[in-house]
């Protein structure tokens, strides 16, 4: 005697496959949206570097000692690290090189290097950060420019509302003092947000 096999039909098969469809048209647009923000998390991350490396440099009297005429970060006297004398207005550029891991024995801390231009960055770090030292007296703000992802990868671009929503270089200031902050509309935002490293913008 001959088994009855049980089985879907043809008719149940496109039912369930239709409604995984509809099911996945509903979810995919919000998976999407929460992807990880890289760009971002490579900001944040250059932040805080920098925020770690300037506090231990001004306070560090070998480095940055306190003298009639300067406080912090605007004594461009001499000062020695690594048995290497470090003087004049690209002293901040080559102690911070001179503290990171970078790719490269060449630093660059000139004054044409100091924003992102064809010239290329004042070095590039480990993690692929092109970084752009300010050459300065610090008698106002220094600017550090980061590219987070390199000047070889698009979009190479700072944030504007209008040609560039998703940037990749940003800015971060630095008083005489050591006191950093951003006033950037997406450095600020960055910063101030927990939101997992998700980017809910387009």
């Amino acid at each position: 005697m001959l088994k009855k096999i049980k089985a879907f039909t043809l008719a149940e098969v496109m039912v369930v496959l239709a409604v995984m469809g509809i099911l996945a048209a509903i979810m995919l647009p919000t998976i999407a949206g929460i992807r990880p923000n890289k760009n971002k998390a490579m900001f944040k991350k250059a932040y805080y570097i920098a925020e770690r490396l300037v506090f231990e440099m001004v306070n560090d009297e070998s480095l940055y000692p306190t003298t009639s005429d300067t406080v912090g970060l605007d004594n461009t006297y001499e000062a020695k690290l690594y048995d290497e004398t470090f003087k004049g207005t690209d002293k901040f550029c080559k102690l911070f090189a001179r503290k990171v891991n970078t790719t490269s024995a060449t630093i660059n801390c000139v004054a044409n290097r100091a924003v992102p231009t064809n010239a290329g960055p004042s070095f590039t770090t480990s993690d692929g950060i092109d970084w752009y030292m300010p050459i300065t007296s610090f008698r106002n703000d220094a600017v550090i420019y980061v590219d987070v992802n390199g000047r070889e990868k698009d979009p190479n671009c700072q944030y504007d509302a209008n040609t560039c929503k998703r940037p990749d270089i940003f800015q971060i200031k630095v008083k005489k003092d050591g006191k950093m902050y951003v006033d950037g509309t997406i450095e600020s935002k960055y910063l101030g947000s927990n939101d997992n490293l998700q980017d809910q913008d387009n």
